[in-house]
Parts: structure tokens; C-alpha cells; sequence
């Protein structure tokens, strides 16, 4: 090719080129039957890139630099080149060519749409690797921190209640029951022993802080976020979570900024007294890059509303309550990370809130016993991160302790002769002993130590691997009274003396004391392949562990108690003429949790999954054993989950909505039963206390949808719709086959709505409104029906948990430093009954109205 040949073709390829550029793709362009991945433009060009890139190759296949390219380009080191919007004239004026003119009405190419609002997006580590919640394989509900503070939430409640198929009871000693999907701890008894064990495991960071018996509630600030997993997480959480698991993570301490932020709060309740709130968290940077402490502190005062008339205390039941949390991180390394948390948390409830029936409207309660509960939880915990080539190493060292003091009104005697009333027919027996109290003093110590490693998550195959192991000590001592019986003793200790455990006169009716030691060890794996990555992948997982638990319980009985239990000879010891009986068992238990998983991305905004995933709870010891009723120890209760949903974002961001369905078979289910008893020699029957009730099924759907409309208004819907009944009932109880799951209310909805505002002198206003609602629901197992002496049915007592709605709302403004915000809890002011409680039925009533004024700060 010669000189003019090679110059007359750059000259056509540049004035193509150059027409390309000024008018971008013509009309008449038919489109290519074979689809064209897009290419991202310059952000300045004019042309699009893939013109700009035909033009550089073609002066490439002739041979010609780019006038870009540096005079020290050499064909061992090539560039790429890049035709500026220039080049095609600069091109032609060093041929000689005079480049065609550009068309004086040429429209420019369109520029790319701007990036509009979109919702939050949070990320979670339920499996142990940051990803979006959006994108994890199951059901999985986030809270964002800095949203937290703004709903100025407190406890589970402020946030459970907006998550589908999710319930939740707060018994009167100030622990709560959490009920996900129907699986729950069916139990009646609240008296902070031999309660049953939870069926959610909830975590502060790494650290399970459930032991035996119900968790506390815990007054918790400065969060990173919640995580809510619902479905069996047995696989990488273990015992506790079979029902989901709950996940508190706290904010980071930063290694080089100073930040204080606190929370200032005073409210009235209607009906009842005033309260305040302070909170406070403080970053330290002590060297920097290198060690940094987050230390948070609360304190709070709750005003009472339930009025104790016979005692004649007025809003009897206010609550002092307090907490200190340090977290220590020392950057060690690049590589290595060592972090320290304290939590010290007391909490001193000087009256349970909870109403006779009848009494929900004015709130009173006219019983004489004290009903308190003080508690001292502390955690300490090291955690230990290694980044190695391959993985991240995590050891988590965790000392747990719970010390509760607790007082409960526990009419023991005026139960065992009103079920005996009933029994033969005679209806409702005088109250000769229905004044008693048990006071419950226990003392729970726990070592957990776990080792993880997490695999990169950069390979095809992405793994974790863990071993875990726990120790826990809980000690008893109980003592219960009946106060209608005087302790006096005319003759001067002269016949109580000579009589011993069977003087009458006595208020003491028993002291009891004893341990559960749990021991576990398990090991866990999880394997996830990425068959197609970001497309299609499978997880498959399994645990194994063992564990041990030995229990025993040792009870003196005194007054009317111990002529009842000594008509069994065998209760009397012969020498000391003490009246007591003992119990005393060992129980082995191990097992697999196996977990299948698959999700299909049809892009980056829609997924689907499915998961078959199993969980279980540990045995529990059952203290009414004493009585020959039930087992000294409960087998372990499994259950095994099957779901599928589907998760979706729409409209460029604005719009997420997540669907789900499951079917669930729980077996060996714990729980309070009504069977039979033995005091002394004396056979009781109608008598309830916790055992195996037997196997059940729960089904069920759910659906989130999150929706931004426009830019300042985000709306929230969440329903649940849940059903389950008894499939297999366990002999000798009276649970009834098909009878309907307790603590699983059919239909749960919320719709939250949240408005953001402009307001004058540079402040922002926002404002939110959030509806629950939780239908109704039995609180323990529904027993059979059962006929007196005389043929008519029994009446255990309403156990019923009524439905119910509350609404809240708030309306703030301040700067991105401060913030006031008015707020209304429960604005319909409704009693509403949220739990049920024995052996005597007692209601535990919603907060009624509570109006308040809240400021926050942070620099």
C-alpha cells in the first residue's frame, strides 16, 4: 500500500469517525441481531466509547500512532489508545486531510441517569461473612443503628413486634419469651427456675448470652445494628436457636477519633408514674492506630401503673435499672486484632405489673405478697481475630453470670386443694391458704470457648469450620411460705420443739436446694459452593455435639406440707425426723444438625432460595419431679424446618419485598403439661408441670415489603400468617392431639411510615407512626377435657392470650449534632394482655399511654 493510498484511508476512517462523534448512532442504523454488552463512556466524551475504540483500532491495523500516545512509546511497552473528542482533527491535520465539518445542529448523547434515592442497605454477618441482607439464604431481618436510636428503642419489643411471625410475652418478673414462627418455650411458670429453656438463642456480638431459664431483656444502646434469623440456625449457632436467633452487634471503637454521644428521655404514663432514661457512649483513642475503648452507660427509671391495694402502694410496680458496657480493641498488627468486652448490667423490678382477671381496665391487684425481681448480669469476653493467607481465624472466650433474687405469689396448698375441689365435683373451695410466696434465690455461672475459621470467601468453594464448648453451673435455693399461716407458738418453743417439721403453726412451708451442671462440646462445618458464581450456590452444613446434664434438688418440708408429703414413710428421715424428698438424674445427649441450602440470583436484584435446616434444644430439669411429677430431666425437643421465599429489589432500589413459606415438625416438644403427682402417698391428678408433651406441626407464610415512594417517606409492611397443632400426644400427659400450638398467634402485621422534612434555620424534621398488631393465641398447651367425679368438664383456668394492636408515633427535628423528639408509646392506650402466667392466673398488661420528650447529642 502506498503513501497517498494509506492517507486517503485514515482520511475516511477519521471523517467516519468525526460523524460518529457529532451525531452518535443514526436513526436509520438498524439494531445488530446479536445483543452488545454496553460499555461505560468517558465521562466527558462526546462520542460514544465503542466509536472511539473502532477509530484507535482501526488506526492501529494501519500502522498509525494515536496522537496520544508519548514519544517514548516503544513496541515493548505498548499503550492503549484512547481518541479524545479532538483527535480525529489533529489526526487529519498531520495527513493533510481537511477533517468533514461537523453538523451545526448535532444533538448530544444522553447523559447517564443520576443515582437516584434508594432504601438503606444493611449488611449482616448471620453467616459469619459480611453480605447484604438481602442476599442471604433465608429469612433474616435487619435494624439499622442509628435508626434504633431514633425510634429510641429500649427492648425486644421496640423492634420484634415489626418482624413477621414473630411474638413476643414479657412475663411479670421482667423476662421475655420470644415465639418465632410458633416455636417457643411452652411454659406457664415464671418463677426464675425450672422454667424451661428458650427456644431463640440471642448474641451480644459472638457472645450467647441465653442459659438456662429465660433470658433477660436488656436495656442495650450504641448499637451497630440487630440482626433477626428466623429457622432453625443449629448448624453454626447450635442449642437455643431452634427457633431462630437474635443478634446484638456493638459499634467499633475507633482507634483515632474522639466521639461522644448521649440520650436524655422523661415520659408520664397514664395511669401510673414518671420516667426518665440516660445514656450515654464515650470512643477513647488511647494510641493511635493501635488501641482504642468504646464505654457506654445507661440508666433508667420505669414508673409503675399497676396499683397494689391491699398493700396500698399506688403504681407499685416501678423498676430501677442500670448498665455499664466497655469494649477494648488493640490493633495488634495488620494481621492481628484482640478485642475485651465488659457488660454489667442490674435491673431491680420492686413489683411485678401484672393484674388479677378482671382487673385489666383499672389496673389493680389486691393480693399481699411482695412480687420482686433483682438482677445482677455481667459478661466478660475475649475475642481473638488472626487474618491468615487463607482465612480468618476467631477465638470468642466468654464468662457468663446471672445472679437473680425473685419473689412470686405461688399459692402451693390452696392449688393442690382447689385441683382436688375440682376433681370431685365440689366446686370452688373456700381460700384458707391463698396467700404464699416462694422467694427463688439462683446463681447461674457460665464458660463458653470457640474456634471458627472463615475462609476467605474469594475461591469457589467457601467454607467455615468451628469447634465450640461450654461449662454452666446454676445453683437453687428456694423457700416458700404461706402467709395465712402465723408463726407463733403458744407454749414458748416448747411444742414446736418436741414436734419438729410437723408443728402446724409454721409459715415455712418448704426450703429447697440444688444444681444443673451442663457440659458441651461440639463441632460444626459448612461448605458453600458457587456452582455459577453470583448466580447459583449451595450450602450444606452439619453439627455434631455432646453434652451432659446433671441435676438434683433436695426439699425439707415443714407445717401442713410435711404431714402431707410424710404420709409416705419413706420421706421421714428416722433419726432426724426431718420430712424431705430428693431427686437426682443424669442425662447423655448428641446428635447431628444438618442444614441443605440452594439460591438462584436471576440478577443482582432477585433471588431465590430454598433450605431444610434443623435445630434443637438441651434438656432441661424439671424440679416438680420431687413429686413423682415427670422426669427429673426433659429430653432434648428438635425440630426440622423446610422453607422457600424469594427476595426481590425494584424500581432502581426503592422498592425491596420478601416472601416466605415454611413447614416445620417439632418433636418431643418441652413444655407445661397437665398430668399426675404424688404428695407423699396422696395421688394427684390434674397436676401440671414440665415434661415431653409430644410431636407437632407449624406452617406458615410471611412477607416484608420496604417501599420509598419519594425520596423523604420510606413505608414498611410486614405480615405473618401461621397455623400449628399437636400431632402426637405423650402418655401420661393431657395435651390434646390437634390442639393448636401455644404462643403462635395466626396473623402478625405491622406498617411502619417514616417522613423526613425540611425545616427553617437548617434543621430537619422527621416523623414516624408504627402499627401492631399480634392475634390472639394460648399461652400453654390446651389440655384435653377432662370430667370430675360428677361428670362435668374442668376448668383449668384461661390461659388465652387476647389479640391485639398498639400504635406509636414520634415527630422530631435538630441538626446532624442534636435532636429533640416528642413520642407516644401505646397512643390508643390499650390494656392489652401480653402474657399468662401459673400455677395461679395472673395477666401482665401492656404499658398504657406513655407520652415523652426525647434529646440526643453527638459530637
Amino acid at each position: 500500500m502506498n503513501l497517498w493510498t494509506r492517507k486517503l484511508l485514515i482520511a475516511a476512517a477519521v471523517a467516519t469517525t468525526s460523524c460518529w462523534a457529532v451525531t452518535g448512532s443514526s436513526q436509520e442504523t438498524t439494531a445488530p441481531e446479536t445483543p452488545v454488552e454496553p460499555t461505560t463512556a468517558a465521562p466527558n466524551s462526546t462520542a460514544p466509547a465503542d466509536n472511539a475504540t473502532v477509530a484507535a483500532d482501526l488506526l492501529d491495523v494501519l500502522n498509525v500512532e494515536s496522537p496520544m500516545a508519548e514519544s517514548s512509546t516503544t513496541e515493548s511497552a505498548p499503550t492503549e489508545s484512547v481518541v479524545p473528542e479532538s483527535s480525529a482533527a489533529e489526526v487529519a491535520s498531520e495527513l493533510d486531510v481537511i477533517p468533514l465539518p461537523q453538523r451545526p445542529n448535532a444533538i448530544p448523547p444522553p447523559e447517564a441517569p443520576a443515582a437516584g434515592p434508594r432504601l438503606e442497605s444493611i449488611e449482616v454477618t448471620a453467616s459469619y461473612r459480611s453480605e447484604n441482607v438481602q442476599d442471604v439464604a433465608g429469612s433474616a431481618h435487619a435494624f439499622g443503628g442509628r435508626a434504633l436510636d431514633k425510634a429510641g428503642v429500649t427492648g425486644m419489643q421496640d423492634y420484634l413486634l415489626q418482624v413477621p411471625s414473630v411474638s413476643l410475652q414479657k412475663s411479670g418478673n421482667g423476662t421475655a419469651r420470644i415465639a418465632m414462627r410458633g416455636i417457643s418455650n411452652v411454659n406457664a411458670s415464671d418463677l426464675g427456675y425450672g422454667d424451661g429453656s428458650p427456644t431463640t438463642g440471642v448474641y451480644l456480638d459472638d457472645v450467647a448470652i441465653q442459659g438456662s431459664g429465660v433470658f433477660p431483656d436488656l436495656n442495650i444502646y450504641d448499637l451497630s445494628r440487630i440482626e433477626v434469623l428466623k429457622g432453625p440456625q443449629g448448624t453454626l449457632y447450635g442449642e437455643g436457636s431452634m427457633g431462630g436467633a437474635i443478634k446484638m452487634i456493638t459499634r467499633e471503637p475507633s482507634l483515632n477519633e474522639w466521639t461522644v454521644r448521649g440520650t436524655l428521655m422523661g415520659s408520664q404514663t397514664q395511669q401510673g408514674g414518671d420516667s426518665y432514661d440516660a445514656r450515654l457512649a464515650v470512643n477513647i483513642p488511647l494510641w493511635e492506630d493501635h488501641i482504642g475503648a468504646r464505654i457506654v452507660g445507661t440508666k433508667r427509671k420505669t414508673g409503675g401503673y399497676v396499683d397494689y391495694t391491699a398493700l396500698n402502694r399506688p403504681d407499685a410496680d416501678e423498676e430501677d435499672a442500670d448498665s455499664v458496657r466497655g469494649l477494648l480493641r488493640w490493633q495488634v498488627s495488620d494481621n492481628f486484632q484482640a478485642d475485651f468486652l465488659h457488660l454489667q448490667d442490674h435491673s431491680n423490678k420492686k413489683q411485678f405489673p401484672v393484674v388479677e382477671p378482671g382487673h385489666t381496665e383499672d389496673l389493680t391487684n389486691s393480693h399481699v405478697e411482695d412480687q420482686y425481681a433483682k438482677t445482677d448480669f455481667a459478661i466478660n469476653a475475649l475475642t481473638l481475630r488472626w487474618t491468615l493467607p487463607f482465612a480468618e481465624l476467631t477465638s470468642v472466650s466468654a464468662l457468663y453470670d446471672t445472679d437473680k433474687d425473685m419473689r412470686r405469689r405461688t399459692p402451693v396448698l390452696q392449688t393442690l386443694v382447689n385441683g382436688q375441689f375440682l376433681t370431685l365435683g365440689l366446686g370452688q373451695p373456700p381460700d384458707i391458704f391463698s396467700n404464699a410466696s416462694t422467694r427463688v434465690i439462683t446463681d447461674l455461672n457460665s464458660f463458653s470457648q470457640e474456634l471458627r475459621l472463615v475462609s476467605n470467601g474469594d475461591e469457589r468453594f467457601d467454607w467455615i469450620a468451628g469447634a465450640f464448648y461450654r461449662d454452666r453451673s446454676q445453683t437453687f435455693d428456694e423457700t416458700k411460705r404461706e402467709d395465712n399461716i402465723p408463726d407463733i407458738d403458744p407454749t414458748g418453743g416448747l411444742l414446736s420443739g418436741l414436734l419438729g417439721a410437723f408443728y402446724p403453726l409454721q409459715g415455712e412451708q418448704e426450703h429447697g436446694f440444688g444444681d444443673e451442671a451442663f457440659t458441651q462440646y461440639a463441632a460444626y462445618g459448612e461448605l458453600k459452593w458457587n456452582v455459577i458464581p453470583e448466580r447459583f450456590e449451595i450450602t450444606a452444613g452439619l453439627r455434631y455435639f455432646s453434652e451432659d446434664i446433671d441435676f438434683y434438688f433436695d426439699s425439707y418440708l415443714s407445717g401442713v406440707e410435711a404431714f402431707l408429703i410424710g404420709s409416705d414413710p419413706n420421706n421421714i428421715d428416722p433419726e432426724t425426723q426431718t420430712v424431705s424428698v430428693h431427686v437426682k438424674q443424669r442425662m447423655n445427649s448428641k446428635g447431628f444438625l444438618p442444614k441443605l441450602s440452594a439460591s438462584w440470583h436471576f440478577n443482582a436484584d432477585h433471588m431465590v432460595y430454598a433450605t431444610v435446616s434443623r435445630g434443637f434444644r438441651s434438656g432441661t430439669s424439671n424440679i416438680l419431679a420431687t413429686l413423682d411429677a415427670g422426669p427429673a430431666i426433659i429430653r432434648p425437643d428438635y425440630v426440622l424446618n423446610k422453607e422457600i421465599g424469594t427476595k426481590s429489589t425494584w424500581l432502581d432500589g426503592r422498592l425491596t419485598s420478601n416472601l416466605a413459606v415454611y413447614h416445620i415438625d417439632w418433636k418431643d416438644i418441652q413444655g407445661t403439661v397437665v398430668g399426675t403427682a404424688m404428695l407423699g402417698s396422696i395421688p394427684l391428678s390434674n397436676f401440671g408441670h414440665l415434661d415431653n408433651a409430644g410431636d407437632a406441626v407449624a406452617y406458615g407464610a410471611e412477607a416484608s415489603v420496604a417501599w420509598l415512594p419519594i425520596e423523604n417517606l420510606t413505608l414498611l409492611a410486614n405480615a405473618g400468617f401461621n397455623d400449628g397443632k399437636v400431632t402426637r400426644s405423650e402418655d401420661p400427659t393431657t395435651v390434646q392431639k390437634g390442639a393448636k400450638l401455644p404462643n403462635m398467634p395466626k396473623l402478625t402485621l405491622s406498617t411502619t411510615a417514616n417522613v423526613t422534612f425540611y425545616l427553617p434555620f437548617d434543621l430537619n424534621g422527621d416523623a414516624s407512626a408504627t402499627l401492631s398488631f399480634i392475634g390472639s393465641q394460648y399461652a400453654v398447651f390446651e389440655p384435653a377435657p377432662q370430667k370430675d367425679a360428677l361428670g362435668n368438664t374442668i376448668d383449668y383456668g384461661d390461659f388465652t392470650v387476647p389479640s391485639y394492636a398498639l400504635l406509636k408515633a414520634s415527630i422530631g427535628a435538630g441538626t446532624d449534632q442534636w435532636r429533640v423528639q416528642l413520642f407516644a408509646d401505646n397512643l390508643l392506650d390499650r390494656h392489652a394482655i401480653t402474657s399468662v402466667s401459673g400455677p395461679t392466673v395472673q395477666y401482665t398488661v401492656t404499658t398504657p399511654r406513655t407520652v415523652g420528650l426525647r434529646l440526643s447529642y453527638e459530637f
